[in-house]
Parts: C-alpha cells; sequence; structure tokens
C-alpha cells in the first residue's frame, strides 16, 4: 500500500516489520529511538516510571537497523545527542516560529465509574425490583470522587500530536520532525496511526495498517521512518518506512 502526502512528491511505504523488541526483559519501557548517521544504526533507550508517572532508570541500547537486535552499551553514542535534539525539539528544523504548541492544563475526571452496576449499569432504573440498583446517594458519591488529571497536550496547525496524561511529558515520544529538506512531520495521531503532516501547509496523510505507535523518528538523510507499535503488555514491533520522493 502506498500512501501519497497530498501536494507533495512524497510517497510511503507499507510498513515493514524488522523485528519484535520485549521490553520485560530489557526493564522499562521504550523512551527513546534514534537514526545514526549513516543509517545502518539505531538506539534505544528504555525507562522505568514511578507512581507518579516520572521516568527513571535508564537503559541503554544499540541495535543494527537491519534487525532490530538490542545490544546494551555503558552509554549512548555521541551521535545520539544531535539527532534528538533535532527530532525532539519544539520548533521544526530551521525554523525559530513554527513548531509544535505544548498547553498545560488540568482536568477533573470521574475516579471510578458511575454508576458501578446493578439495574443502573445495565439501563434501568433505580426503582427496579431486586435490581440492587444505584440509589441518589450513591450516584452523588460516585460524582464526587474526581480526581485531577495533569494534561499536556501537543498541537501543530490544529493538528493533535500528542498528549500526557498524568505522565511525564516526553519531547519526542509522540512526534518526529523530518530533516529540514521536507519540511514534515510525523506523530502519532488522535487514533494512535502514524500520521505524516507537511509544517507549512497542514496536510496530513495517515497509514492506516499501524496503530499505537509511539517515537517515530525520520532517518537524517530522510529516506525512512522508524517507529515503535504496541504488540503485547511488555512486547513492541519495531516497523521502517520507506520514504521516496
Amino acid at each position: 500500500m502506498i500512501m501519497t502526502v497530498l501536494a507533495l512528491a512524497v510517497q510511503f511505504s507499507a510498513p515493514a516489520r524488522i523485528s519484535t523488541i520485549d521490553t520485560g526483559k530489557l526493564k522499562g519501557e521504550p523512551t527513546e529511538l534514534a537514526w545514526s548517521p549513516d543509517g545502518t544504526q539505531l538506539f534505544l533507550q528504555t525507562s522505568e516510571r514511578d507512581v507518579t508517572g516520572m521516568i527513571k532508570n535508564p537503559r541503554l541500547f544499540v541495535m543494527a537497523a537491519a534487525d532490530g537486535k538490542p545490544q546494551p552499551v555503558d552509554a549512548a553514542p555521541d551521535w545520539v545527542t544531535d539527532y534528538w535534539t533535532w527530532k525532539s525539539n519544539k520548533y521544526a528544523p530551521g525554523s525559530k516560529t513554527l513548531g509544535v504548541e505544548v498547553k498545560e492544563d488540568q482536568r477533573l475526571a470521574v475516579a471510578t465509574a458511575s454508576p458501578m452496576g446493578g439495574a443502573l449499569a445495565k439501563g434501568g432504573t433505580s426503582g427496579d425490583p431486586g435490581g440492587g440498583g444505584t440509589s441518589v446517594e450513591e450516584a452523588s458519591s460516585h460524582a464526587a470522587q474526581m480526581q485531577k488529571l495533569h494534561v499536556f497536550l501537543l498541537t501543530l496547525n490544529g493538528e493533535n500530536v500528542g498528549e500526557f496524561v498524568n505522565q511525564q511529558f516526553l519531547p519526542g515520544y509522540t512526534f518526529g520532525w523530518s530533516p529540514k529538506s521536507l519540511a514534515m512531520l510525523a506523530y502519532r495521531n488522535q487514533s494512535g496511526k502514524l500520521g505524516i503532516m507537511s509544517v507549512e501547509g497542514g496536510k496530513k496523510q495517515q497509514i492506516d495498517s499501524t496503530k499505537d505507535v509511539i517515537l517515530p523518528a525520520w532517518s537524517t538523510d530522510g529516506s525512512k521512518i522508524a517507529f515503535l507499535q504496541r504488540a503485547g503488555k511488555t512486547k513492541f514491533d519495531l516497523y521502517v518506512v520507506t520514504v521516496t520522493q
């Protein structure tokens, strides 16, 4: 399947699965994915989260882009810092004004589902005989069980390109800039699919076969997009999309 971004001479191949990464063995969850300058290697960082959603205990791996088998390393390669700086920057490469808008907000949400059970949960009323229904007092109690949610919302050209709820905001986790020559953004859209957007025009396309996408990452020459897709409780599939102009 070929996906084309409207008004741009760019095409995207169907995603090719490179490997399945079991983070249960590596410990933690993926929090960084980066390309080497020559496109032959990928860097992977996994991290654990504390009770407040902040990441801790990062673990570092390097893998060949061809097979996606993580090998532990003591320190990130020199190229990772430069790559991650432009990949996850607020602003598009080469721009100081055009970029991802980050809004921090508080929301209220019901801490537990209401009604919890009985006839109301089945579409009946609290007066149904034998229903064990939810009383007005119980419903009021549930409504009062509200919790504050700390939210970071990321948008570009009015499109949602990332959201963090009660978790640490990680730049580059839900989006990745292309090299300056392409002026595009790869991101996880609201459906969880891989989306691609032109930076200035806002033209966008999604890769329909994807889901639960994280860490989209363009290669430095703009010829590939790597990303991880959740494949189980602790497993993530590594995919690569080929980009042609």
